[in-house]
């Protein structure tokens, strides 16, 4: 006996309000500048440019105490349509303008959906 999908393949990309957004992704190149110091360059990866995304508030939030107070991390879980398997934790995330960093990818049981818990760069 086959196995059948709980959900119709194309229910998702039929979602219009479940990905208001897009991501591209991108790889760090580093140049040298002219004292041999290497400078981050960032590049957007083939075929991970405007994919259909969500972004969303993780529930819980990261501290750090330090001896001169605590930090707060802005934590954000990115959802993205379809599944990417060439992502990794090096690269960043670019979303309406603002950078992330990637700090952890999962993919979803379906292959369906890849998630990315994010920090804000600022």
């Amino acid at each position: 006996m086959g196995s059948s999908p709980i959900m119709h393949p194309s229910l998702l990309s039929r979602l219009a309000l479940f990905y208001p957004d897009t991501v591209t992704i991108q790889v760090n190149t580093p140049t040298a500048d002219s004292y041999g110091e290497m400078i981050p360059s960032w590049a957007n990866k083939a075929s991970h440019i405007d994919l259909d995304c969500s972004v969303a508030s993780e529930p819980k939030g990261r501290e750090m105490k330090r001896p001169d107070g605590t930090i707060a991390y802005d934590i954000r879980r990115i959802a993205i349509a379809g599944h990417y398997t060439g992502i990794l934790a090096t690269m960043r995330a670019v979303v309406s303008g603002t950078n992330y960093d990637i700090l952890a990818i999962q993919h979803d049981s379906h292959s369906d959906t890849t998630y990315l818990s994010c920090e804000v760069i600022t």
